[in-house]
This record gives C-alpha cells, sequence and structure tokens, in this order.
C-alpha cells in the first residue's frame, strides 16, 4: 500500500492527497513547499550561493509562475494534504513543436517523495494531452531526476542543451521524451 506524507511529515492515506489546478492564490504556498526541494535538487550541480543568486520563493510567486503560465495551454497542478502543498507541477505545450507537452517542472516535498506523488502529478499531466509526446530537459548531473524520468519510460532523445543562468555559470542539460507517438527512426 501507498502511503503519503504530509509537508509536516505525518503519514496521511492517499485518499487525503488532492491532486488539483493551483490557483494564483496558491502561489505563495507552493513556492514556499516548491523552493526547498528545488534547492535539494541542484545540489552537487549549483553552489548554494549561485542558487540564491537565481531563484527566490517571491520571484517564483511574482514573475516566473505568472510568465509560465501566461503561455497558452500552460497549466501548473498541486499534490496537496491538510490544505498544503506537498508537490507540483507545470506543464504545456513545447513552443517549437506544440504537438509536444514540455514538463517545465515538477517537484515533490523532500519528505513526501517516494509515496507515489510524483507519478501521480505526471499522470495528470500525462492525462490532460493523451496523444501527446511528453518532452523535458534534466541537468545531466541530476541523476535521482533522471532515474524517476527513466522508471516512468522517458529517453534521452538526443537534445542538449546548455543552460546559462549567470554569466559564466554553464549546466549541461540532455532532453527526455516520453513517446507516445511511434519514435523517429
Amino acid at each position: 500500500m501507498i502511503r503519503g506524507v504530509s509537508s509536516e511529515g505525518a503519514h496521511v492515506k492517499p485518499s487525503n492527497i488532492r491532486i488539483r489546478a493551483a490557483k494564483p492564490i496558491d502561489f505563495p504556498k507552493v513556492a514556499a513547499m516548491h523552493y526547498p526541494v528545488w534547492r535539494q535538487s541542484w545540489t552537487g550541480i549549483l553552489d548554494p550561493y549561485l542558487l540564491d543568486m537565481i531563484g527566490s520563493p517571491k520571484l517564483w510567486v511574482e514573475e516566473s509562475y505568472p510568465q509560465s503560465l501566461k503561455r497558452g495551454g500552460w497549466s501548473m497542478w498541486i499534490a496537496e494534504s491538510g490544505g498544503q502543498p506537498i508537490g507540483m507541477t507545470m506543464f504545456g505545450p513545447d513552443i517549437a513543436h506544440p504537438d509536444r507537452i514540455q514538463i517545465d517542472a515538477l517537484y515533490v516535498a523532500e519528505n513526501s517523495q517516494r509515496h507515489g506523488i510524483g507519478g501521480r502529478l505526471l499522470n495528470r499531466a500525462l492525462h490532460s494531452h493523451p496523444s501527446a509526446d511528453m518532452i523535458l530537459w534534466c541537468a545531466e548531473k541530476n541523476s535521482k531526476a533522471r532515474g524517476f524520468y527513466e522508471k516512468k519510460d522517458f529517453h534521452i532523445d538526443g537534445r542538449t542543451f546548455t543552460w546559462k543562468p549567470l554569466s559564466g555559470v554553464n549546466v549541461p542539460h540532455v532532453g527526455y521524451r516520453l513517446y507516445r507517438s511511434a519514435p523517429p527512426g
């Protein structure tokens, strides 16, 4: 039996975890959950002082979330327990290939991981666009995220990208794709 964990660490029943569309009023609570797990996911990839320079909950609430969600067809979904967000995902049509859905973010609070919440959020994205291939970018060195997506049948698709959040800071990324159409070749 899969058990969920609340943001405070108390065990909750899977039926007490609700997946729903986020609203702008949710953004502060989402960012408060998202920020620490985002920082943790970059451990060993970027130094903490660099993370301080490129992200903050306030920036996400006021700029990043609203800008991302202004793109046509984009949405944010949250997993919550006891009214508190314990996971989030943001996805929508890829700009270059609108027939593909890009997952821009999928994060689960650290003490709620390994309880199926990330899979439920991913399923929400998959069900919102049932026939579209899903794509995402993942830092080459983020083995935890790469392992999650590979277990969910995502495959490296040959795309590469170097994220340059600050001058002199280069973070190589690889593209992943979940083929729901016939793969090329």
